[in-house]
């Protein structure tokens, strides 16, 4: 997984300001696999919570769908190359030093404009690795690529999707993956390639995009329910890690 990210020219991890949990746990998860966060090549994006929801559906979707504008943003104003975008809800899956090595000759190799090594639909399970072309929606935003000049046509386009009222056949106020989606029926050859396997998990945690459930904001049950994820992703990693020697 290192050799993966720093073959990017940079990372960003968005992480709301006010969750230090989340950031917390991303610092280890970059520890895991040897690699320093924050760094130069791998910085924290310090996200807000909206105030106004605007034309989007909820404060979440909005303050989703900026962030990951954003970091397009700072790619274009530092003239980067290609960039790497983390949500700060991950867990890396293990990978070995060959699966990684393949994955940054196809890179290489092929003509691309996003990357997803981390989904949530579709499965990996009958997907062909390590790069697929893959011509279909997705679902998950959680970790992906960017590369050259669809930095700049990608955050334009999010700025029109902005700009529109919800709804609109271009595309409107959404969520980030859902602007990822849209963006190939208004631009033709969009060139979207998924990672097979798939090489990060999200973790179980408290929601920021869409309304805090009614335990979380129970203060004496909030760590509790901490606690129970926390099992419950380190139960659901190990079976992962089994499952995968299995193959």
């Amino acid at each position: 997984m290192q050799q993966i990210i720093q073959y990017f020219d940079r990372a960003y991890i968005i992480n709301l300001v006010d969750r230090t949990d989340r950031r917390h746990q991303m610092e280890r998860e970059f520890r895991k696999i040897g690699l320093q966060a924050p760094s130069e090549k791998v910085r924290f994006y310090a996200a807000t919570r909206p105030t106004d929801r605007g034309n989007f559906p909820d404060l979440g979707s909005r303050g989703n769908f900026t962030s990951h504008r954003d970091v397009l943003d700072l790619a274009s104003r530092d003239g980067l190359r290609n960039i790497l975008v983390f949500e700060d809800d991950i867990s890396f899956r293990h990978v070995s030093g060959n699966i990684a090595r393949q994955i940054i000759e196809r890179v290489e190799r092929n003509d691309w404009d996003v990357i997803f090594f981390g989904y949530l639909r579709p499965s990996e399970d009958d997907l062909v690795g390590p790069l697929m072309t893959w011509p279909n929606e997705i679902m998950g935003a959680h970790f992906y690529a960017v590369n050259g000049a669809f930095i700049n046509t990608m955050r334009r386009y999010m700025r029109e999707c902005e700009a529109r009222p919800a709804g609109h056949p271009d595309g409107g106020p959404m969520l980030a993956d859902g602007a990822y989606n849209h963006v190939r029926r208004v631009i033709p050859n969009v060139r979207v390639l998924l990672a097979v396997p798939n090489l990060a998990h999200q973790r179980s945690s408290r929601t920021d995009v869409h309304p805090t459930p009614m335990f979380d904001r129970i203060v004496w049950l909030a760590p509790l329910l901490q606690r129970a994820r926390a099992v419950k992703h380190q139960l659901r990693m190990t079976l992962d890690r089994q499952r995968q020697r299995a193959r």
